[in-house]
C-alpha cells in the first residue's frame, strides 16, 4: 500500500504556521497590556496631582451615645493602687439636688467622707525577732541576750506610729499627698534596754536607712558640692554645731545673702497682697537668722561626717525619759556584719526614722546618693547611747571610735571576729 505522504506533510506545515501566528498574537497582546497600563497609571497620577480634578471625599461619622434628658441617681465604686503603694477605694453617690446657685452654698452638696483602714505594726520584742532582720546581730553583740532581761518596747515606738497615723489622716482630709506605704512602715521596733552589770542604757532602733546631705563648714570645707547643695530640701545647717574657729566664710553664705537681697527687693517693689507681704517678711527674718548662724557657727557635713538623724520631737523628752536621745549622743550603727561609730547629728521630720548622713550611707552601699537610699529593708540597727553627748566640737573621728568602743564594752562588747569600723578623716 502506498503512503499518502503529501497529505500528511501538509498538515504539519499548517500546524507549525498556526503556532507561529498564535505566538505573535500573544506577544502583541502582552505589549498592548503594558502600554495601556502605563497610560492608566500616568492618567491616575496626573489626576491626583491636578487640583482641578475633584477628589473623592471619605468622611467617617461617629455615632455617639444619645444625650441624657435628665439627671440619673446612681452609686459607683472605683478602686486603684496609688503610686505610694496604698490601695484606694472610692464610692460616689450622686442624687439630683436643686439649682447650682443653691447647691454652691450648701456644705453637704459637695463633700467627702474618708475611712482609713490602717494596720499598726507589732513591735519586735525579742532576740528571735531581731535575728530575722540580721542573723548576725546576736554574734556581733553577744550581750544582747542579757540586755533583753531588762528590756521593753519604748513609748517612742508607739508615739512615732501615732504621729504617722495622725499625719496620714490630716493630709488625707486636706487632700494633700499622703505618706507612701514604705515610709509609713519604716520602723520594726524601738526598745529601751539596760545592761544588768553596768547599768548602761541603750535605745535600740531597728529601721532602714534614708539619706541626708545637709550641713556645711567653711573652716574645714570652704567649697561646697553644687550637686548636693542644690538638691531638693538641702540645708547648710545641722542641729549639731559649734563655734567657728577660723575667718573662712561658710561656702553657702553668698548664696543665702543673694536670697536675702532678692527677697528685700520684692518687698521694696511693692504691689503685693497682704498675704504675700507677710510671707516675704517671714522669709527675710528667717534668712537673717540663718546668715547670722552661718557667720558664727560651723556644722557637720553629711558627705564627710558619719551621723544619724532622729525625729525632732524625740529630744524634747530628755527631762522625762532616761532613754530619750539627744543631739550629740553616740551611736553604733550595725548592718550585716559591720559596726560603724557615729553620733546623732541632726533632727528631722517628726513622722519618719532611719536617716543617716551621706558619708555613712555610702559606707553601707556605695550606690547611695542624695536621692537613693542605701538600705530599703528594715535591716539596719541603731544602738543609741542616751546621755553620752559631749560638748559640740569639730568631729574627731578617731575619738568617736574610741568612745563608741568603750560604750559597747559596757553592754557586753563586740563578738569575736567583729571590729568597729575606723573612719578616715578627710581633713587631716
Amino acid at each position: 500500500m502506498k503512503r499518502k505522504s503529501g497529505h500528511f506533510n501538509g498538515k504539519i506545515v499548517s500546524f507549525i504556521a498556526g503556532v507561529i501566528v498564535a505566538t505573535i498574537l500573544f506577544g502583541a497582546a502582552v505589549v498592548l497590556v503594558y502600554y495601556l497600563r502605563g497610560i492608566n497609571e500616568n492618567e491616575v497620577e496626573l489626576s491626583l496631582n491636578n487640583p482641578e480634578v475633584p477628589k473623592p471625599i471619605i468622611k467617617e461619622i461617629k455615632v455617639r451615645d444619645p444625650l441624657p434628658s435628665r439627671h440619673v441617681d446612681y452609686k459607683s465604686i472605683d478602686t486603684a493602687r496609688l503610686w505610694s503603694g496604698v490601695e484606694s477605694n472610692t464610692k460616689i453617690e450622686i442624687q439630683e439636688g436643686k439649682e447650682a446657685s443653691y447647691e454652691r452654698k450648701q456644705k453637704s452638696s459637695y463633700s467627702f467622707d474618708f475611712t482609713i483602714r490602717l494596720n499598726k505594726p507589732k513591735p519586735v520584742e525579742n532576740l528571735e525577732g531581731l535575728n530575722l532582720m540580721n542573723p548576725s546581730i546576736g554574734k556581733i553583740l553577744p550581750g544582747l541576750s542579757e540586755l533583753f532581761t531588762d528590756s521593753k518596747v519604748s513609748g517612742f515606738y508607739y508615739k512615732l506610729y501615732e504621729i504617722k497615723s495622725k499625719r496620714l489622716q490630716q493630709y488625707l482630709t486636706r487632700l494633700n499627698a499622703i505618706p507612701d506605704k514604705h515610709n509609713f512602715y519604716d520602723c520594726e521596733t524601738i526598745l529601751e534596754m539596760t545592761y544588768p552589770s553596768s547599768g548602761r542604757k541603750i535605745l535600740f532602733i531597728q529601721s532602714e536607712m534614708d539619706v541626708v546631705s545637709d550641713g556645711s563648714d567653711g573652716d574645714r570645707m570652704p567649697e561646697y558640692d553644687k550637686y548636693i547643695a542644690e538638691s531638693t530640701n538641702y540645708q547648710p545647717f545641722t542641729s549639731y554645731g559649734w563655734k567657728k574657729k577660723t575667718d573662712r566664710p561658710n561656702p553657702l553664705l553668698k548664696r543665702w545673702s543673694k536670697k536675702l537681697t532678692e527677697s528685700e527687693k520684692k518687698l521694696i517693689n511693692g504691689g503685693l497682697r497682704s498675704s504675700q507681704k507677710t510671707a516675704i517678711e517671714q522669709t527675710i527674718s528667717k534668712l537673717k537668722r540663718e546668715i547670722a548662724d552661718m557667720k558664727a557657727r560651723s556644722f557637720l557635713i553629711a558627705r564627710a561626717d558619719p551621723f544619724i538623724v532622729i525625729p525632732s520631737w524625740m529630744r524634747s523628752y530628755v527631762n522625762q525619759n532616761d532613754f530619750a536621745p539627744s543631739v550629740g549622743d553616740y551611736v553604733a550603727v550595725i548592718y550585716n556584719d559591720s559596726i560603724y561609730p557615729a553620733i546623732i547629728g541632726d533632727t528631722g521630720p517628726t513622722w519618719k526614722i532611719g536617716e543617716a548622713s551621706l558619708r555613712l550611707a555610702k559606707e553601707l552601699n556605695p550606690k547611695a546618693t542624695s536621692y537613693s537610699r542605701p538600705v530599703s529593708d528594715l535591716k539596719v540597727s541603731y544602738v543609741v547611747f542616751p546621755g553620752t553627748a559631749s560638748k559640740p566640737n569639730a568631729p574627731d573621728l578617731d575619738d568617736w571610735n574610741k568612745v563608741v568602743n568603750e560604750l559597747l564594752k559596757e553592754i557586753g562588747g563586740v563578738g569575736n571576729g567583729y571590729l568597729l569600723h575606723s573612719w578616715e578623716n578627710y581633713f587631716k
